[in-house]
């Protein structure tokens, strides 16, 4: 099914390098005259870092994580800081350098390629005509941060095996402050809710401290009004990297305490917990 579907779906997200409309900027650049929208790629898709990961959810690992650099977030706590945002760092992503890793992955165990970033959405023309070009193309593992356009979900319908959906923000205050963006609760729910038609779906949801009545509770609550049969993965890791550090809620570790009372509400309100 994945490979009778990347013609087609190739050749209809390269129009994006010419009108973009790939993330819920809408920024409508023509990428390949060289202008710039809100995440500054162009129509070069760079990877940054390759590896096979353990630390992903149990059902996943081991993984062979393509990291690229680019993103339509600019989240204060971001782990990959300055390469997430920049789309020049990185080596060119091309069908023969995504080939020839994906083969390395493989024969060191990996069951399946994971796309990551940044934010591998930007950069979906590009993706898409890699995989196009492998002819052993592993399970296909979409990591997002949700913020695409409905348009750009379609293009992955029947490509992607599973999807990973980073559910970062509860409301819309959260969400400009620390990441920058508008309507990103409406627009991450009606994607979550595509995803659940199209395919297998992990949502994820980083637990950030002070952020636990005002994001964590009320996307539980989402999630067990709206989705809750779909996979849910608490990651409890969240550290304070890049400009984290000089946010007063944002600069410090999660403590024992919070970590279970997260866990505690999520499997009180029925949620598909999963490690």
């Amino acid at each position: 099914m994945v490979k009778e579907a990347l013609a087609p779906a190739a050749a209809r997200a390269a129009a994006h390098y010419r009108e973009c409309l790939l993330c819920e900027h809408r920024c409508g650049v023509n990428r390949i005259e060289g202008e710039l929208g809100r995440c500054k790629a162009g129509a070069v898709a760079r990877v940054f870092r390759h590896r096979i990961e353990y630390g992903e959810e149990e059902e996943l690992v081991p993984s062979h994580l393509f990291y690229l650099s680019g993103c339509d977030l600019r989240c204060k706590f971001c782990i990959a800081e300055e390469k997430a945002f920049d789309p020049r760092i990185g080596d060119e992503l091309t069908a023969e350098s995504f080939a020839e890793l994906a083969a390395w992955g493989a024969s060191q165990g990996a069951i399946n390629v994971q796309w990551v970033g940044g934010e591998p959405t930007i950069h979906l023309p590009a993706i898409l005509q890699a995989m196009r070009g492998c002819a052993n193309l592993p399970p296909v593992v979409w990591k997002s941060d949700f913020y695409g356009t409905a348009e750009a979900l379609a293009l992955l319908d029947g490509v992607v095996d599973v999807y990973v959906a980073d559910f970062k923000f509860g409301n819309e205050a959260c969400a400009r402050r620390i990441a920058g963006v508008d309507r990103y609760v409406e627009t991450v729910t009606r994607n979550l809710a595509l995803a659940w038609q199209n395919g297998d779906l992990i949502v994820r949801h980083l637990l950030l401290p002070g952020h636990f009545d005002c994001c964590y509770r009320a996307v539980v609550q989402w999630l067990s009004t709206c989705l809750p049969r779909a996979k849910f993965s608490l990651r409890d890791g969240y550290r304070p990297r890049w400009v984290a550090r000089s946010d007063g809620q944002l600069n410090r570790r999660l403590s024992v305490g919070e970590i279970q009372q997260a866990e505690a509400l999520a499997r009180a309100a029925g949620l598909r917990v999963i490690k």
